[in-house]
């Protein structure tokens, strides 16, 4: 393969220390200094992520190098389409390192599942112990399991996964925004081995329907960024720009209470409205935010903010893979990223 792996060292290693007073991955576990870092951004792309697991990586954070895939395909979970035997739904992939070198992945099986995927691997090229975990299988009334993420609680060691899911037996009270198909609430369990998980529980409720819950820990607090399900069946009623974004809302820990929602973080001139899939990262001063756009013209796009209140869209200062979908940005080993280049 004619990658090649520039040293940008120097650069990266000043971006990481900056932001070392909550680790140098708010979201991931500890990792020591001494190792060289890069970025990589895993990701799938439409039809349902029939391609796999796809990853990218960048020296500087903002110019992205596609890595030949695809770094996974599963077994497991709904097909993408009749008689397309072998292929199955692949969305949301969400990889997360592990504290203990290796990492943990779990993604969207189908469209109305009760559970989730999940593999894991020391290297992302050698995937294991691929499997369903049945986290709503008790809960009849549960519609969907969609979009799943990993938070790693450091002060209780063990890995919270959260996703959205709709009920359907009047649990929560019908969205009362026209065009609102579904009623979401965010989700989570406890594991620490992703075999023993806790009964599910309600993680975030604004009072309407979200969905694509990623915790960023902020110092002392966690920040809950998701987005905002109203009004989003546009057969139903208009688009209305109020909703279909963004938003964050902060509590002292990785479980909550989570409050103080704010506005729309994007939309109103920082980027297109119908936002979703966001990831947060923290680099020196900055905090950024990625998410998609999945209006008629679909794109990744990027937010920053130094105060987590006003935001800028500089999703132009960025070149992703193309048709690239809820991605996730996060830090490895340099040497991670030369094994997926030129794999031995």
């Amino acid at each position: 393969m004619a990658f090649t792996l520039r040293i940008g060292t120097a650069l990266l290693l000043g971006a990481v220390a900056a932001g070392s007073g909550t680790g140098a991955q708010p979201e991931e576990p500890a990792r020591g200094s001494t190792e060289e870092l890069v970025y990589l951004y895993s990701f799938f792309r439409e039809p349902n992520g029939a391609g796999g697991l796809q990853l990218a990586y960048s020296e500087d954070f903002f110019r992205w190098q596609e890595i030949e895939g695809p770094h996974f395909r599963p077994t497991i979970g709904d097909q993408t389409g009749e008689g397309e035997e072998g292929q199955r739904v692949f969305r949301d992939p969400f990889v997360a390192p592990d504290p203990d070198g290796g990492f943990q992945m779990v993604w969207t099986t189908g469209w109305g599942r009760r559970d989730i995927g999940y593999a894991h691997s020391p290297d992302l090229i050698h995937w294991e112990g691929e499997r369903l975990l049945p986290v709503m299988a008790h809960r009849e009334a549960a519609q969907n399991c969609w979009a799943p993420k990993l938070f790693y609680d450091r002060k209780e060691r063990h890995w919270m996964i959260l996703w959205s899911t709709t009920l359907a037996d009047g649990t929560f009270p019908d969205p009362p925004v026209p065009g609102t198909s579904r009623n979401h609430r965010i989700w989570y369990v406890t594991t620490r081995d992703f075999e023993t998980l806790t009964e599910p529980r309600v993680l975030f409720d604004p009072g309407h329907s979200c969905i694509d819950a990623y915790i960023l820990r902020e110092g002392s607090r966690h920040c809950l960024f998701f987005k905002d399900e109203r009004a989003n069946d546009e057969a139903v009623a208009a688009f209305d720009p109020r909703y279909q974004n963004i938003r964050m809302a902060c509590g002292a820990g990785p479980r909550g209470p989570f409050g103080d929602i704010s506005s729309p973080i994007t939309g109103q001139g920082r980027g297109p409205w119908k936002n979703e899939g966001p990831s947060a990262i923290e680099v020196g001063s900055w905090r950024y935010v990625f998410y998609d756009h999945h209006g008629n013209d679909p794109y990744f796009g990027v937010v920053r903010s130094r105060d987590l209140v006003s935001w800028e869209d500089v999703t132009a200062r960025f070149t992703f893979p193309e048709r690239s979908k809820h991605g996730h940005v996060f830090r490895v080993a340099r040497r991670v990223v030369r094994r997926l280049i030129s794999p031995p």
